[in-house]
């Protein structure tokens, strides 16, 4: 990823394109917590990107750049709340609240990594993983996929074996957080 992003900051449009597709989904569920019109998320998360862009360079690894991409978001929701004046009563004590928006942040960042350890599954445990994800069961997923139940759950547990091992750090993350 800080190859990703050292190209970014040298200007390859391409690694503008992976590092957007890659925090879009995250971005826009950070910036639903404080806008709820799902337009003016994507307005501002774009918005974002493009300032992002416009001032690569500034960030030198992965970690400044996460922070510095939720620092902007961040103040890009408040500023475009201002600006349209929504809710105001509600969304007046948001500026202040730094700890629910780092918690957010944290969220989103979690959530970012296991859809990213989730699309690393062979097509079938993936597809498995979703629809249980989706609340479906055992059965309703061996129907809609066409195979039977002991693949289904074969391809479960090898789906979540695979994914505790991928995600294991972000167990040690939540420890460290805790301590805190």
């Amino acid at each position: 990823m800080d190859i990703l992003l050292h190209q970014f900051n040298r200007g390859d449009e391409r690694a503008f394109k992976k590092l957007f597709d890659s925090f879009f989904g995250a971005s826009c569920a950070f910036v639903k917590h404080y806008i709820p019109e799902h337009e003016a998320v994507e307005d501002v998360v774009q918005e974002t990107f493009i300032n992002l862009w416009e001032e690569r360079g500034t960030c030198t690894d992965m970690v400044y750049f996460k922070a510095y991409l939720y620092k902007s978001l961040r103040n890009n929701a408040l500023f475009y709340l201002r600006q349209h004046r929504v809710n105001e009563e509600i969304h007046h004590g948001l500026e202040d609240d730094t700890e629910s928006a780092l918690n957010v942040m944290i969220e989103e960042e979690v959530h970012r990594e296991i859809i990213a350890a989730i699309n690393k599954l062979p097509k079938e445990r993936r597809r498995v993983v979703e629809l249980s994800m989706l609340g479906l069961s055992q059965e309703e997923i061996a129907e809609k996929m066409a195979i039977s139940v002991n693949t289904v759950k074969t391809q479960k547990r090898k789906a979540y074996a695979f994914l505790r091992e991928e995600l294991k750090h972000l167990f040690i993350i939540f420890l460290v957080l805790m301590n805190m």
